[in-house]
């Protein structure tokens, strides 16, 4: 069995609050109170909540890309997954494209992401 990591725990808690509340108004003592953990610790793996963000989205993007082999998971099931993502997820993605903006917008973040990819 796969043992959780601290990214993993405090990635599960962000959405589980975005829920109820704007991710603009979720602080890191929410996150962290969320989850057990302390701000220390949250800040020891991410540099603020927007990078959290962009982890949590980039992990999943990871996990469905890694599964392509051309053999067996094609680039169909790829986007197949990917819409399954977005469907599963929307309300937390819906709220981090309508709660976030400027230098921390999810799409700025999600797009330097994709650059620094490219660049490899």
């Amino acid at each position: 069995m796969k043992r959780k990591t601290t990214n993993d725990i405090l990635a599960e808690s962000f959405p589980e609050l975005a829920q109820t509340k704007r991710i603009d108004k979720i602080t890191i003592s929410d996150i962290t109170s969320n989850c057990g953990m302390s701000q220390p610790t949250f800040y020891n793996h991410f540099k603020d909540k927007y990078d959290l963000i962009v982890w949590i989205y980039t992990n999943h993007v990871r996990e469905i890309m890694c599964k392509i082999d051309n053999k067996t998971f094609m680039w169909k099931d790829c986007l197949l997954g990917a819409a399954l993502y977005y469907y599963e997820n929307s309300e937390f993605i819906k709220n981090a494209l309508k709660h976030t903006s400027g230098q921390d917008s999810f799409v700025e973040n999600v797009r330097a992401v994709g650059r620094a990819c490219f660049r490899r």
